[in-house]
């Protein structure tokens, strides 16, 4: 089939990649605009990279609803959205012969919305996956076509399972493509549910009253990036890495500093194994120590 793609950061490459080498024709590829950076620079996502590099048309739409004409010149029979950022109205839907479908990082109907990866680490899920569905007015709520389930890691990162999950929809997408008059659509099971926001910058700081299983389970979804994050002394310190142990104290209280880093939890602690210092680099708990001593019983907390 001719294929419209639509995807912006990272996690899209994957899925465009295998698009482009499969029996399957990309005949362009639409991507958010640019994004600004400091100094009135912009900075373009990583599908434009890859489109540009492959020599594929690239369309940035500010609002993708005002260009539904446009997409039709393309004379895509399908769409595939992967991370696009654009909701899509019922014209754009409507476009393309045989509709729109999504690759999502989830077992749908759990985690639909922008941030299922994180989520599912957070509330220490052991297995996740990726579906392939019908993209509808509603936000993750059209038919299911394909799933394929993987375990996460005890340690598995956001960053890291994120990777893994590009390259199994990657492959999971093109399968579902190459069999598509075959495939009977199943309705998902709106009862069962759950819907996850954008992460905000409030969520990002760690609850250190919460047990020390959610506090590693909380820097595991937000690492490497945008981090969790906890406040010393008045600056804020990012947290990329952290195990459970035994501690106890009052929450949030540095109860171990002696070349280890370790923090009391509502229940249980943590050992901190990588950290961050406002316009530092990351170091190792040690390394950082070493540089910048923290007294047991200084306290680590929200703004």
């Amino acid at each position: 089939m001719k294929v419209l793609f639509l995807g912006t950061p990272e996690f899209a490459v994957g899925t465009l990649n295998a698009l482009m080498r499969s029996a399957h024709t990309v005949v362009g590829v639409v991507t958010q605009p640019d994004r600004a950076v400091k100094h009135g620079k912009t900075e373009m996502g990583a599908v434009k990279k890859v489109a540009l590099e492959a020599g594929l048309p690239v369309f940035q739409p500010r609002r993708i609803r005002d260009e539904v004409e446009r997409l039709k010149e393309f004379g895509a029979d399908i769409a595939v959205t992967a991370a696009y950022g654009q909701i899509l109205t019922d014209a754009v839907l409507n476009a393309f012969e045989r509709g729109v479908i999504n690759v999502h990082a989830s077992l749908l109907p759990k985690y639909r919305g922008a941030s299922p990866i994180q989520a599912a680490i957070a509330n220490g899920e052991t297995k996740t996956g990726v579906t392939i569905m019908r993209t509808e007015l509603g936000i993750d709520t059209g038919d299911i076509l394909a799933v394929a389930e993987t375990e996460i890691g005890a340690r598995e990162t956001a960053g890291e399972l994120t990777a893994r999950l590009s390259q199994i929809g990657a492959k999971l997408l093109v399968e579902t493509l190459d069999g598509f008059y075959k495939i009977t659509p199943v309705k998902q099971d709106d009862s069962i549910a759950t819907h996850c926001k954008m992460i905000s910058k409030s969520e990002q700081y760690i609850d250190f009253t919460a047990d020390s299983n959610s506090v590693v389970n909380k820097i595991r979804a937000l690492s490497p990036s945008p981090c969790a994050k906890t406040v010393i002394g008045g600056e804020t310190y990012k947290i990329y890495e952290a195990v459970e142990v035994d501690g106890s104290g009052t929450a949030g209280t540095v109860i171990c500093s002696d070349g280890k880093l370790v923090v009391a939890c509502g229940k249980g602690a943590i050992q901190v194994l990588t950290i961050q210092a406002p316009s530092k680099r990351a170091l190792g708990a040690a390394e950082f120590l070493r540089g910048r001593k923290l007294e047991v019983g200084v306290v680590c907390a929200k703004p």
